[in-house]
């Protein structure tokens, strides 16, 4: 592993944690918005500190592809 790739995956981790406390629902605003009966029956709802694992998971999934996307653009040139 090069410097780099250490220094990459350790931003992506950093601002991912970063953002998944920021989804917690005392430190997130709120919006102030209702949902129809029949609309908001139909929405199941996420858990807050389940939200910010989601969050985490998502940025580092799409961090490792752009990675990976990355590192086969530079291979094929």
């Amino acid at each position: 592993m090069t410097l780099r790739s250490i220094t990459y995956w350790l931003v992506c981790s950093i601002t991912a944690v970063i953002a998944a406390g920021a989804a917690e629902h005392n430190v997130a605003g709120t919006l102030s918005f209702t949902l129809p009966d029949n609309v908001a029956r139909m929405v199941q709802t996420v858990p807050e500190t389940n939200r910010g694992l989601l969050l985490f998971a998502g940025i580092m999934a799409m961090a490792f592809t752009y990675r990976q996307a990355w590192l086969s653009w530079k291979r094929s040139e």
